[in-house]
């Protein structure tokens, strides 16, 4: 029997956005916060986690996520913000949020869910909000600190970067952290006519 393969779909970001991830996180750190942080290389805007998956799957699971998203036009999205899940005054996993065509984008998300459900994969049950993860606090050494840090990187303003494919990843647990892997690329529509 084959190994099961760790998947998920989601949209790479540009170079710009990471390098500003990177700039504040480390402003972040600085607040010696008991924070498990995400390697910012491997942050990614995730639409959809699909978890351990047969090697057979791939190509259907592609397949479906390209007609998902074959007709829709080019997506313009922004990162805008700083926050933290349940609440910024107790923070749980720190986030930058996503502004632009957000609208549009719950939209495929919520397609996604809906398509991939005949392949096996559950509906999630939370509602979609689309963010990038940051980090995860472990503990509350320095919790003040980091909040303070929080609150003044709030308003954070990045550029905003056009979406023109949907990927399907595979993830790869190391002890030194995940390595994803590209294995399709979904492209949207080229363009709307005028």
């Amino acid at each position: 029997m084959q190994n099961m393969i760790r998947t998920f779909i989601a949209i790479e970001l540009p170079e710009r956005t990471v390098e500003m991830l990177v700039v504040i996180q480390e402003k972040l750190k600085r607040s010696r916060a008991g924070v498990r942080w995400v390697k910012v290389s491997s942050i990614h805007l995730t639409l959809k986690f699909l978890g351990n998956i047969h090697p057979d799957q791939v190509d259907d699971t592609a397949a479906v996520t390209a007609r998902a998203v074959q007709s829709e036009p080019l997506l313009t999205l922004c990162a805008a913000g700083l926050g933290a899940f349940p609440s910024q005054r107790n923070p749980r996993v720190i986030w930058v949020g996503i502004e632009g065509e957000v609208k549009r984008l719950t939209h495929i998300q919520t397609r996604l869910e809906h398509d991939l459900v005949p392949l096996g994969f559950a509906r999630e049950q939370r509602g979609f909000r689309a963010h990038l993860t940051l980090g995860r606090v472990k503990d509350k050494r320095n919790r003040q600190a980091l909040i303070e840090a929080m609150i003044k990187l709030e308003t954070v303003e990045f550029d905003s970067f056009d979406v023109t494919e949907i990927i399907l990843y595979k993830s790869d647990l190391r002890p030194t952290g995940a390595i994803y892997t590209k294995l399709h690329r979904m492209p949207l529509a080229a363009s709307t006519p005028i």
